[in-house]
Order: structure tokens, then sequence, then C-alpha cells
């Protein structure tokens, strides 16, 4: 390509007038051609529409030669050469003027003047022909020219490789995926294809090496949690700061030694946990993720087309549901050591998340203590924040980067209550006056931070916003795919370490300690962090003996050991083991040694033991259930001879005495729904004809609740389309 780039520009320096003297205007930081207006102008009335990509291709290529070679030095002078070439034919011209008064025959001035010109109009053919090319070739790896053939749907390209960049994973060779992006006509690429899957293994590796930032940018930068906390990497496995807290110093003047000054050093432990990816896809999912490519980058209005090659359309694809399972687990996770095999755990379990913290260090190592709010209600949230402010001291209260942290649902909550009860509101395309500051009424210094993925909670904290911090190892690790290939299936698996921590939390006074050391940099109030429904999986290890991490558990349907003991959990702990009566074999909690139960507990009956962690450590049954618990229904209940169409799909009878349906209203074309009867001693429901509102073979009693009569509205009128009738 330096060829053409010496002849574009030197030819560029002729129609701008420019001599051999002159340096072309090329930019040392940005490493491009710096024009004055004027100069712009003359470039712009000769290349009309195609100077935009004319200075794009050449930009390119500049940027590329001076990554590879600080002296552009060989490009001014070889431009000189072409420039003195064209000065030597004008100078040609201008000597030949003082030989008229030598020259007998006219002709011979006037064949030199016609040679002359016809040089230099060859050279500047010859420079043209040379500019054309490169045009429609493309040079170097120029984002901004690949951008506005985004628009017409033109890949930049050389002869070689897809992007003019010279990148590996760019190459057209044997990479039928860039042969289609630049041709538009090629076939999808056949994946089984003997040594494609090593040919895209290679390639992977390539741009993870030559593209680390990208991919930090990738796995950081996109999980979507708040800007405002703190990151920290190079976290192998454990870290921890130690804060000095000391006591009062000072004191009256005496005579005399009497020292004073107690200090107690306290260290807050981070972790990040070790987490994998294993991805199988077959010939036909690549196809797919190709085609997907192809059509992205055609649709592009404007993105960056760096990120459109293949591989890293491909590790983007790979990632997309691991950023959205880490950024749940980095607030929802509770670690769960998963079991070796072939059993997946979940991504819920591969770490401990934020709420995890909070509910930690409240309620176990009891580092702070919650303000008592009691229940959140519409009415009462404005109220309630505004205790939880002011229950911090006054010292702490008005720091700045401060974050009041809760759900979205409660967010909107206090904005809809704050709205009615001030003026600071704004009006909604409905009329409703919200409060629509970013922080809480008359706190400016605390940022509202609602977390997408806390729902089902009224749980709110206050802290420091920096005083989150999100925690890895290296994040080039997580880039580091490593691509197999096994008959008609591709296997991608990548190995990386996350984690999340609160840096200071609080203090736990010891026996002795004076009040100094009592310190709290966490504020909550005292609601549920988590749901009843959030339970922490159990993993057979054979041992028998549980190693409490959450109070809420569920054994695995593989597990096959009676449980004998539960260790390291705190006192006064409640705490819920649910079965599952997927069991092989009816596993048992056993009832003696460390745990006090009226009998042993049938695990396989799917109920659920609650016990109590007394203070020697041991723990006593406070109740039990034998089966599972039953799943809220959303069928509808009606009573009377009517239903309501659009309040449900599933319709129950529950009246108390035999009823004939007589009409079904608020009906949509096409819906269908199915009735069921009772198990109400003595009480029927009947679905039979009615005119113009239900159509059915023959009059049908529904005796109990598994009957039922399924009808679908079909041209204003319920026809019967489905029944099971207990005989």
């Amino acid at each position: 390509m330096f060829n053409k780039l010496k002849a574009t520009m030197g030819f560029m320096m002729m129609i701008l007038g420019y001599g051999a003297e002159k340096e072309f205007p090329v930019d040392a930081e940005s490493k491009s051609l710096k024009f004055k207006e004027d100069e712009i102008a003359k470039l712009k009335a000769h290349f009309g529409e195609n100077y935009e990509t004319l200075m794009s291709t050449v930009n390119g290529e500049i940027k590329a030669y001076l990554e590879n070679s600080t002296d552009m030095k060989a490009i001014q002078d070889e431009i000189d050469a072409l420039v003195k070439e064209k000065d030597l034919n004008a100078k040609a011209i201008d000597d030949n003027s003082g030989a008229e008064t030598k020259a007998a025959d006219t002709s011979e001035k006037l064949n030199l003047l016609a040679n002359a010109h016809s040089e230099e109009k060859a050279l500047r053919v010859k420079l043209q022909a040379q500019v054309d090319k490169l045009m429609n070739e493309g040079v170097g790896d120029q984002p901004e020219a690949i951008i506005n053939n985004a628009q017409n749907m033109k890949v930049v390209h050389s002869a070689t490789h897809l992007f003019a960049d010279n990148k590996d994973w760019n190459k057209l060779e044997a990479r039928a995926w860039n042969q289609r992006l630049k041709n538009n006509d090629v076939k999808a690429t056949d994946f089984n294809t003997d040594g494609t899957i090593p040919l895209l293994q290679d390639d992977l590796a390539h741009f993870v090496r030559e593209n680390p930032n990208a991919l930090n940018s990738l796995f950081n930068d996109t999980l979507e949690l708040p800007s405002e906390w703190d990151r920290r990497s190079g976290v192998l496995d454990r870290v921890a700061d130690g804060f000095i807290i000391p006591a009062e110093i000072v004191q009256g003047r005496k005579k005399g030694w009497s020292p004073k000054n107690e200090v107690k050093i306290v260290a807050e432990e981070g972790r990040v946990f070790r987490k994998k990816i294993d991805i199988t896809f077959d010939g036909y999912e690549l196809q797919q993720i190709e085609n997907t490519w192809i059509r992205s980058y055609n649709g592009s209005d404007g993105s960056h087309p760096w990120k459109m090659t293949f591989v890293f359309f491909l590790l983007s694809e790979l990632v997309k549901q691991q950023m959205l399972d880490d950024r749940k687990a980095q607030i929802n996770g509770i670690f769960a050591e998963s079991p070796e095999g072939d059993t997946p755990g979940a991504a819920v379990n591969s770490q401990d998340g934020l709420r995890f913290l909070f509910w930690y260090h409240r309620e176990v190592s009891q580092k702070f203590r919650p303000t008592y709010l009691g229940p959140i209600r519409d009415a009462n949230i404005v109220d309630k924040i505004d205790k939880l402010i002011k229950s911090l001291p006054e010292t702490e209260r008005f720091a700045e980067g401060l974050e009041l942290g809760m759900s979205q649902a409660n967010l909107d909550r206090y904005r809809t209550k704050a709205g009615l009860l001030y003026q600071m509101h704004k009006t909604t395309d409905s009329g409703t006056a919200i409060y629509d500051k970013s922080h809480p009424v008359d706190f400016p210094n605390i940022k509202f931070q609602p977390l997408r993925d806390m729902t089902d909670t009224d749980f709110m904290y206050i802290t420091a916003s920096k005083n989150i911090q999100i925690l890895d190892y290296n994040t080039n690790e997580k880039g580091k795919f490593t691509v197999t290939h096994d008959k008609r299936e591709t296997h991608i698996f990548a190995d990386y370490r996350l984690g999340i921590r609160l840096k200071f939390v609080g203090t736990k006074l010891q026996a002795g300690d004076p009040s100094e050391f009592e310190r709290q940099k966490v504020w909550t109030n005292e609601t549920p962090i988590f749901s009843n429904r959030s339970m922490v999986p159990l993993f057979d290890d054979e041992t028998g003996i549980i190693q409490f991490h959450y109070k809420n558990m569920i054994v695995d349907k593989a597990w096959k050991t009676d449980i004998t003991a539960i260790e390291k959990a705190p006192k006064d702990t409640i705490i819920k083991i649910t079965g599952d009566t997927r069991l092989v074999s009816a596993t048992k909690v056993k009832d003696g040694g460390s745990i006090s139960l009226t009998s042993d507990f049938n695990l396989k009956s799917g109920g659920t033991l609650t016990l109590q962690v007394l203070a020697d450590g041991t723990v006593k049954e406070i109740k039990r259930t034998t089966a599972p618990d039953v799943v809220p229904t959303t069928d509808v209940i009606f009573t009377g001879t009517a239903i309501d169409a659009s309040a449900g799909t599933a319709f129950r009878y529950e009246g108390v005495a035999d009823a004939t349906l007589a009409n079904i209203i608020n009906g949509v074309e096409g819906k269908t729904i199915r009735i069921y009867g009772t198990d109400a001693a003595n009480v029927e429901i009947t679905i039979a004809d009615v005119a113009n509102v239900i159509d059915v073979p023959a009059s049908r009693v529904l005796p109990d609740s598994v009957s039922y009569v399924q009808l679908t509205l079909i041209d204003g009128v319920w026809y019967e389309v489905g029944a099971s009738i207990t005989v």
C-alpha cells in the first residue's frame, strides 16, 4: 500500500500547487493530514463527493504506517521526488522561454512545450488512476471510511483482508464468513468442515491477545452496575483493608504519665469467586450467529465497525447472557459450592452478592444495627425514608457521596408520594405530580440508587457509593476463550473470577471496648432482605454435615445422605430445610446428637423443616410440613352463572349450590378458556347451549375440580373445542 499512498499524496500536492520544498501537513498526535480551509476547498473542488472517502483512506494508511515506523521522512522524500519530477517539467517550459531568440526554428520551441505538457499530463493521469484504485479498494484500518460506506452497504476491504486492516481474524483466505460479508453473496459457512473450527479458534486467540482493552470493556463496563461504585482488579482470591479506630486521646494536663491511647484495628475482607462459562454449539447455531452478524453490519447506523468483525461479534454473543447473569449475581447471589459432575450450578449461586453481604453483616456478624421503621406503605414511605436518613449521626448524615439503595418499585412509590406532598415536582402525561429529583427531599448529598435486580423486598440501605467495591482478578482472563471441536459440536469455554464487597461495614463491640470503638458505615431498615422464596441449594458431599451459609436451604434432587449435623450456624438463627419429592430414597434429617427433633424428618416428602439455633450451637425443631408448598394459582374463581373472560384463561366454580352457566362476557375473538368444576360435596356446574353465546355438542356436567370444558370464541360464539369429564 505504501506506493499507492505516496502517489496519492504526491497527486494531492500537485493539485494544491506545492513544490518539492513544501512538507506535507501530517499531525503527529492524530497521525492524520491537517489542511487549511483554502486547501480543503481546492481538494473538494477536484474530488467532489469522493473527498471524504479519499481523506479517510489516506489517513488510515498514514496511521497504519506510523504505528509500524516512527519515521515519516521516507514518505516525504518519495513524495518530494514525484513533485520534483513535475517541477522539472514545468521548469523545462520556463527555461525554453529564453531560447526564443536563440532558436531559429519556432517549431522546436513548440515541440518542447508540447512534450513538457504531455509528460505532466501523463503523470497526472497515472496518479489519478492510482487514486481511483485506492479509493475503490480501501486502505488501512479506517473506521471513518467504513462507517461512511456502511450507509450504502459497501464494505471496505483490501485484496486479502476484510476492512483492510491486516489482522489475522479479518483475512479473507479460508474464512467464508469474511468473504460472505465482503461479497454479500457467499453462502453460510459450513462449520463442520475440517479446519474451519481450528481456524476460528486461532482467530479468537489472536483477537483476545491483541485487544485486551476491548474485552475489559466488554466484561466490566457493560455490567450495568452503578458507575459510582468502586472497582478493584488483581484480586487472586481475597483482599482485606485494615482500618484503625482510635478512642479519645486528649486529657487535662497533670503531673505524671497516664497514657490514654486505646486503638482498635479492624479488617474487612472481600472475595472473588471462581466462575466458568461452558458453551456447546452445533454448526447450525454458529450459522445463525453468522447470519445475525451479517444483518447487524448491514443495519449499522454508525456503530464502530471494529466491533463488527466476526470473532468479536461471536465473543459478544457468548457473553450477553453472562453479563446478565453476573449482574444479577452481583446483587442477589448466595454462594453454593457446585457439585462435581455434569450438573450445572445456577448463576445466582456462583457468588455472594451485595444483598447477601447486607444480610450476613446484619444477622450473622452483627457489625451494624438496623433502624426499625416497621412496614413500608404507599402512604408512609416518605416519612419512613426520612426517619432512616435521620438515624445517621449528624457527622455522617450530610457527608458527600452517600447513596440510598432500594428497589425500583419503592423509588416509584417515593416519587409519587413526595410529588403529592411537595411543590418540587413535574407533571407527567397522565397529569400525575411526581417528585423528580435524584435525591431524597432536603438531602441533595444522598443519591437515589435503584437496583433493578433487588426485587420483592422493602429493604433499603444507606452507605457511601465508594464503600461498595466490585472485585475481579485479571480482566484479560475473562476473554481467554478456548474453542474445541468434536464431531458436529463446537465447545467454547472460559474461566474467570468476580466478586463484590462492602469495604467497611462497622465494628461489633467486645467486652471492655470503649464506646468510641463502635463505628458504623452502613445503615438499613429491619425488613427481610430476601424473600422466603430465596433458598440456597444443598449438594451432597456424603458427610451428612451441613456447613451453614444461608438460613433457607433446599436439598438437591441427587441428595442421598442422612443429615446428622449443622455446623457454623449463629445462635438464634431460624433455619429452614426443604426436601424434594424427586429424591431416590427416603433420606432423612436425623433426630439425635446436635439436632433435636420430634422424630426423623423425611426429605422425600418435599416438606419444610424449621429449626432454631440455640446458644450452644445445637438446633431444635420449631415446626414442619409434610408436603411441598402449594403453588399459588392464577385461576379465576367464580360463584355465579356468568364469567368475565377478560379476567383469565382458567375458571373454577366454587358456588355453594348447583348452577348452569348462562353468560360469558368480554371475550376476544380466538381466545380459549377452560371452565372447571368443584370438589364441594353434591355441587355441580353445568355447561349447556345458550343461544348466541355458548355452543356445546351436549350438555356438560362438571362433578369435580379436575373435570373441565374448553371453549374458544369464534364469530362471537363460544364453541366447545375440548373436554375432560370424570365418569
